[in-house]
C-alpha cells in the first residue's frame, strides 16, 4: 500500500534527501572524513545526481555524490537500500564511467587520479558482519602478494555491522541510518536536523512522495519477478512429471493453461513445453 503525503517521513536512506543533504554547507566533507580519516581531506567540490556517459547519445549513470578533494582524488558515494546481488558488477561499472568520464574531458590515461567508489548499504552484503570492507587488486596464488595499483579503490560500509574499528562519526551516520540518534556528535546531529528541514518543506516532500513511489514500484516488480521464477520452476517440473507419462503436448498445454493461463500466455507456455522435452 502507498503512503499518502501526510504518512511520508524523511530519512536519510532516501535517495533525494541523501543528495539535497550532502549539498548543505561542508557535509559532503565532513562525511569523508569520517569514512577516511587517514586521507587528511580538507575541501571538496562535488556535483550530486551527475550524469556520466561513455558517449554524448548515450544514457549514462547517475552517482548519488561526485567529490573531489584538494588533491585531485575523487570520491563517488552511494547510498543504497535495496539490495543488488550484483554489487561487485555496479562498482565495476562506476569506475568505468568515472575514468570514462574524465578521458573524455580530455585528460590521459596515465593522469587518470586515484578514485574511491563507496557503497553504504544499511545490511550486510557479505553476512561476515563486518563494519568495513576494502577492495583493491591483487596477486593471486603468492604467499605475499603483490597489489596491482590501479588507483581504484573499492569500499562497502555495512551500517548493521559489529566486526571492525570505524570513526565514531561514521558509527553515529551508521546509526542516522536505523533511525537512530546515539551520538552526541554535532555534524550527525546537524545531518539529523536538515533530514526533518526536507520532509517539511511542500516542494520537497513531493520529490520524496515520487521517489518513494518508484522505490514502491521497483519492490513489487521484484516480489513479481520472484513469483514468476518460482511459477516457471513449478511449470518445469509439471511437464517433466507429465512427461514421464508420455503425455502429448497438447496435453500439457491443456493442463498448463488451465493452471497458469492468468500469468503466462499460450506461446510462452508453448516455449516452456518445447524448451523442456
Amino acid at each position: 500500500m502507498r503512503k499518502n503525503e501526510n504518512e511520508l517521513v524523511a530519512k536519510i536512506t532516501d535517495d533525494p534527501v541523501f543528495s539535497w543533504v550532502m549539498e548543505q554547507d561542508d557535509n559532503c566533507c565532513k562525511l569523508l572524513q569520517a569514512i577516511l580519516p587517514e586521507l587528511n581531506i580538507t575541501r571538496v567540490e562535488f556535483e550530486t545526481q551527475k550524469r556520466l556517459k561513455f558517449h554524448p547519445e548515450k544514457r549514462g549513470t547517475i552517482p548519488d555524490i561526485l567529490a573531489y578533494d584538494q588533491e585531485g582524488r575523487v570520491y563517488d558515494i552511494e547510498l543504497q537500500v535495496l539490495q543488488n546481488k550484483f554489487l561487485a558488477q555496479r562498482i565495476r561499472y562506476y569506475f568505468s564511467m568515472i575514468d570514462q568520464n574524465l578521458l573524455m574531458s580530455g585528460g590521459k590515461y596515465r593522469d587518470l587520479p586515484e578514485t574511491y567508489v563507496i557503497f553504504i548499504l544499511p545490511n550486510d552484503p557479505y553476512d561476515q558482519d563486518e563494519k568495513y570492507y576494502e577492495f583493491a587488486f591483487q596477486q593471486l596464488k603468492r604467499k605475499n602478494p603483490l597489489v596491482l595499483d590501479t588507483k581504484q579503490h573499492a569500499i562497502i560500509l555495512n551500517a548493521s555491522g559489529s566486526i571492525g574499528e570505524v570513526t565514531p562519526r561514521l558509527q553515529g551516520f551508521f546509526d542516522l541510518i536505523h533511525d537512530k540518534i546515539s551520538t552526541k556528535d554535532e555534524f550527525i546531529e546537524k545531518l539529523n536536523r536538515e533530514v526533518k528541514k526536507f520532509g517539511t518543506d511542500p516542494g520537497r516532500r513531493k520529490e520524496l512522495m515520487d521517489y518513494q513511489m518508484r522505490l514502491d514500484d521497483e519492490r513489487e516488480f521484484g516480489k513479481e519477478q520472484g513469483k514468476q521464477k518460482e511459477q516457471i520452476s513449478s511449470i518445469k517440473r509439471l511437464i517433466k512429471m507429465a512427461r514421464q507419462f508420455k503425455a502429448s503436448d497438447d496435453f500439457i498445454l491443456k493442463q498448463l493453461m488451465e493452471d497458469y493461463g492468468d500469468n503466462f500466455s499460450k506461446s510462452e507456455l508453448q516455449e516452456l513445453i518445447k524448451k523442456n522435452k
